[in-house]
């Protein structure tokens, strides 16, 4: 939680993804002080390289995000987000032809579900639900899951 889908028919180097991941992370959680390690990206590369809108043919390079509702601050928060994101993808993937971010949505109906063995916190309440589970993640640390280490870290970005 949050889950955003980067459906692109471009080619894109591992560098590219770990870029791009890392922007989407940093922009969700600069925007909306959510825990980095909530944050899933995952990449699927679409062999359709084309989509239609309005009946013509274009690129079809979109980001697809499922988030927690936030209320009326949300819309604000995620538009950051979307700019954000869009910038990174100009800087690191281009925008030009093929390459162009054709879309990106947020949808804010993620109701509930399971991290790491226990049910998700609302929105703006991650560091409490960290805080509350913060010895079995130190345990999972200890025992060698360098996600969990690095969230003891420098999991928390500062709006």
């Amino acid at each position: 939680m949050p889950f955003y889908q980067v459906l692109h028919s471009v080619d894109l180097t591992p560098d590219q993804k770990d870029a791009l991941a890392n922007i989407i992370t940093n922009a969700h959680c600069g925007a909306t002080g959510a825990l980095k390690f909530f944050v899933n990206v995952e990449f699927h590369h679409n062999t359709n390289p084309w989509q239609y809108i309005g009946g013509q043919r274009r690129p079809n390079n979109k980001i697809i995000g499922l988030t927690r509702p936030r209320g009326t601050a949300g819309e604000d928060l995620m538009n950051e987000v979307v700019s954000e994101v869009n910038q990174g993808w100009s800087r690191i993937v281009g925008s030009d032809g093929e390459k162009e971010l054709s879309a990106f949505w947020i949808n804010d109906g993620m109701l509930t579900g399971l991290e790491f063995g226990h049910l998700l916190p609302k929105a703006f309440e991650d560091n409490a639900w960290f805080e509350t589970h913060k010895e079995e993640f130190e345990n999972r640390a200890k025992n060698g899951d360098g996600l969990f280490a690095e969230a003891l870290k420098s999991n928390i970005i500062p709006r």
